[in-house]
């Protein structure tokens, strides 16, 4: 059903309340306007365990099998690195696109894909924040819509999707999704749908990105709870916005069992299970979401560390080689450093147990209960 302006305005408006009283535990009102009720019923375990479960990789392909034995489906990304000149002129190169989508069906262990993802974020994420009265956001939007109608015509059999959109920033002029003021979320919630529009239309579902880049322990001993409430409020937000813009169609945000960086917490590090549940995946479901798709990039991670380089050394401070040698040592090899990051035992070790990471965190998703960690 399309909306009208002045419900669609209703809508934005419900997300930004909605996500402020699931922060604040506040009573679901009885009967009140459409514009301010407040947040959906919490799902339950049974509804968590049922949802759609992408990943993107697992290492150890004997452990992605028996992922997909839980019902976990594969989805297949395409990086931006297969066309490096996108990030100097702003155009995307769709005959590299295309080429490298044939390059890895072709190398796909597991057969047929039913899911893909386009990540181009440099400089496409910073010229859409721009806005639909700037240039470089039309711009941005044109090549992205060339490029995906060429990769649906190519690909028909592939449900396609852009990784993070819409992009919703977690900080408006300093305050977050439950300290900034209504009019400040809501009028930027109707910008960004303004700017997104256009590109939620020609994909197939909508895959918001609401990684974990807040550490609450890192915050001991004064917010930690307040921190994981501000984080939910803003994924909260940002699958609702996608909800709003999808028109019926999947939303599936990307999730990780990784702290990512760009926050407070220690990049490549494992997410406990009840935040990787109560923080991402709860609030999603909640949202409206239908599913989630994991992503980790732990395979790359592991060819940084053993082999010792980065193709993107200005990474390095934010994940590259040192961050995942760090994270590997703290999570897989206690507290540890290899002598030697070649030896095949120590790329043997991060696989099994990079593997088993990801493997955990679909199976918490199935049981929707704690569970004892996979060694």
């Amino acid at each position: 059903m399309r909306m009208g302006s002045g419900s669609l305005r209703a809508g934005l408006a419900l997300i930004a309340c909605s996500a402020l009283l699931q922060a604040q535990s506040l009573p679901v009102p009885v009967a009140t306007p459409v514009a301010t009720p407040g947040p959906a019923p919490a799902p339950n375990a049974a509804t968590i365990a049922t949802i759609q479960i992408l990943f993107d990789e697992i290492p150890d392909e004997g452990v992605a099998r028996r992922a997909e034995q839980l019902d976990a489906q594969r989805y297949l990304i395409i990086y931006q690195g297969c066309d490096p000149q996108a990030a100097r002129t702003g155009v995307i190169d769709v005959e590299a696109v295309l080429r490298e989508i044939h390059r890895k069906i072709a190398a796909n262990p597991a057969g047929s894909i039913r899911w893909g993802m386009l990540d181009f974020e440099d400089p496409f994420t910073a010229h859409l924040q721009l806005g639909v009265e700037n240039s470089k956001c039309g711009d941005a939007v044109a090549t992205l819509v060339a490029t995906l109608r060429a990769v649906r015509a190519r690909f028909p059999g592939i449900r396609w999707t852009l990784y993070g959109a819409p992009f919703v920033p977690y900080w408006l002029d300093g305050k977050n999704w439950v300290t900034a003021t209504a009019p400040a979320k809501a009028a930027l919630l109707d910008r960004l749908h303004k700017i997104y529009a256009p590109l939620a239309a020609e994909v197939d579902w909508l895959s918001p990105s609401i990684y974990p880049v807040y550490d609450p322990m890192m915050f001991e001993p004064t917010t930690p709870q307040l921190v994981r409430e501000h984080g939910r409020a803003w994924r909260t937000t940002s699958v609702g916005l996608a909800k709003i813009l999808a028109a019926g169609k999947p939303v599936i945000p990307t999730v990780s069992s990784l702290w990512q960086p760009n926050g407070v917490a220690l990049a490549g590090t494992a997410v406990p299970q009840d935040q990787f549940i109560e923080d991402q995946v709860q609030p999603a479901v909640q949202a409206g979401a239908c599913g989630v798709a994991l992503w980790t990039g732990v395979g790359y991670g592991i060819e940084l560390a053993v082999g010792g380089y980065s193709k993107h050394p200005q990474q390095d401070e934010t994940l590259g080689t040192r961050v995942w040698r760090e994270a590997f040592v703290k999570e897989y090899l206690d507290l540890r450093p290899p002598a030697d990051w070649n030896d095949p035992m120590v790329r043997m070790t991060l696989v099994r147990k990079a593997s088993n990471t990801i493997m955990d965190s679909i199976r918490w998703i199935r049981s929707a209960q704690p569970q004892a960690a996979t060694p």
